[in-house]
């Protein structure tokens, strides 16, 4: 991989793609991950043991559009989060010519992928560093753009059932788990670049669910997102890049855990935590006993697996890899069975367009961490929080995002309210670094679970906040040619 600084030289030399009025496409990836023996640069300062095996490979997936007259781009990238980033999309705009507000990347929050500069806990020193993020993304927008070929573009969705709220309050107290009642959006939205024979150019899926199955186990993999990414890629014999972006996921998980808690158990020590004999404890009810299970299992990671639970430990493995990649082969079929719905409006010359506001809200800092969920902890008034929220029009589809992780009964309020009907809700999206923990929803604000609890925000602010700024951008979008 070239340095961040001769891909961007070389991406000036670059012819532009923006001739004519036929509107063009163009998809490529890229590869970030790293030798499972490798450090960082910097050396060994994580608090846990570097990860000991790679499942798959971690990418940066790009799709670049241009109509003549304007151009932009797509960008996923198999990490937790999106951090350090914008300084290199901008220069990506630079260097493109496309506005920045018409470039869109997101992180897919795995787990088990990185970055090194994400939030929350150290991860392992053998992840791909925020500079390998960032010279990957520059190399495959810019792969893209060279690979930019007439195509179309249309929008298609469906239903999925494979997440589930998990925030639950059972036996008297809150904590993170199933809860089927729970708010949860079951839509698979679909973005298709198709060239003229039909084959895809590139496939942008939108779906909101925690990719977790690997969290504090010592294995690097994207989840299920990458194993959708893969499914999609393969049926087209490599011709197609698919882009997993995160819906409104801050409150959902995949559907079914127990392989992943049973492997994690095994990892820390704790093999007996998921118990698959009928009447047991529910697993992650088992968890809320502790004060704080996150923290100990953090503990455990600076470690190695006893001998003793290896056996436990690969057997959970095998069946938390089958679950994985059946959630990414439901997505991917589903997401192409989408696109193939005779309803699909397919356009050749739409119009590109996007905008960014940044909103405020009060913010609150908490002052005894020592308890994972289930309490009410003291705050003090902390500094405001910056919210950013982008929108990019592309023909009659909407794509709202927002640099935080939020809870899926926001991204229902703004489609219910928007005066487009094809919106969607992107997460974990690029721009300034935020700082607001959870971003949840109103009705969420007396739960006691970590998420919400753990946030920065003070209750009442973010929801309607950023559902305002979603419809006022998306109507002042329309309006522009």
């Amino acid at each position: 991989m070239q340095s961040l600084a001769g891909l961007l030289a070389s991406a000036m030399l670059a012819t532009p793609a923006l001739a004519g009025d036929t509107f063009v496409a163009g998809a490529a990836i890229v590869d970030i991950t790293p030798p499972i023996e490798a450090l960082t640069p910097e050396g060994t300062t994580s608090a846990i043991l570097p990860a000991t095996s790679i499942r798959d490979h971690l990418h940066v997936r790009a799709i670049y559009f241009a109509n003549g007259t304007t151009c932009g781009a797509l960008i996923g990238v198999e990490q937790g989060s999106m951090r350090g980033s914008e300084q290199t999309l901008q220069e990506i705009a630079r260097v493109t010519g496309c506005p920045r507000t018409n470039i869109m990347a997101s992180a897919v929050h795995s787990h088990s992928a990185g970055t090194k500069a994400a939030a929350g806990d150290t991860p392992p020193d053998n992840l791909p560093t925020v500079k390998t993020v960032n010279a990957a993304m520059v190399e495959a927008v810019q792969a893209a753009r060279g690979k930019a070929q007439p195509a179309r573009v249309g929008y298609g969705h469906t239903l999925l059932d494979i997440n589930v709220n998990k925030e639950i309050f059972a036996h008297d107290t809150w904590y993170q788990g199933p809860d089927r009642n729970g708010p949860s959006d079951k839509t698979l939205a679909v973005l298709g670049f198709i060239a003229a024979d039909g084959t895809p150019i590139g496939i942008y899926m939108d779906y909101a669910a925690h990719p977790i199955d690997y969290y504090l186990t010592g294995i690097i993999s994207a989840d299920f997102p990458g194993d959708a990414s893969s499914y999609i890629e393969r049926r087209y014999d490599g011709k197609t890049v698919a882009i997993f972006a995160q819906g409104a996921s801050g409150d959902q998980n995949a559907l079914y855990q127990v392989p992943f808690l049973q492997l994690a158990g095994a990892r820390h020590g704790d093999a007996d935590r998921a118990d698959d004999r009928i009447g047991q404890v529910e697993p992650w009810y088992q968890s809320s006993l502790t004060l704080n299970s996150n923290a100990d299992g953090v503990k455990a990671m600076q470690h190695p697996i006893s001998a003793k639970d290896e056996p436990a430990y690969e057997k959970a493995k095998g069946f938390n890899d089958e679950l994985v990649h059946a959630y990414g082969v439901l997505l991917g079929e589903a997401a192409i069975e989408a696109l193939k719905n005779p309803d699909v409006s397919w356009q050749a010359g739409p119009a590109i367009t996007g905008s960014a506001e940044e909103l405020t809200c009060p913010g609150r800092d908490r002052i005894d961490m020592s308890a994972r969920q289930g309490v009410r902890p003291p705050y003090r008034d902390g500094a405001d929080v910056k919210i950013q929220v982008g929108a990019l029009r592309i023909g009659d589809t909407n794509l709202v995002t927002v640099n935080g992780e939020v809870y899926s009964a926001i991204a229902t309020r703004l489609k219910a309210v928007s005066p487009a009907s094809k919106t969607l809700m992107v997460t974990l999206a690029s721009g300034p670094d935020a700082h607001s923990g959870y971003i949840y929803s109103n009705a969420a604000s007396d739960h006691l679970t970590f998420e919400v609890i753990g946030s920065r925000l003070k209750p009442g602010c973010a929801e309607d906040a950023i559902v305002a700024s979603g419809v006022r951008q998306i109507t002042k979008l329309s309006k522009q040619p």
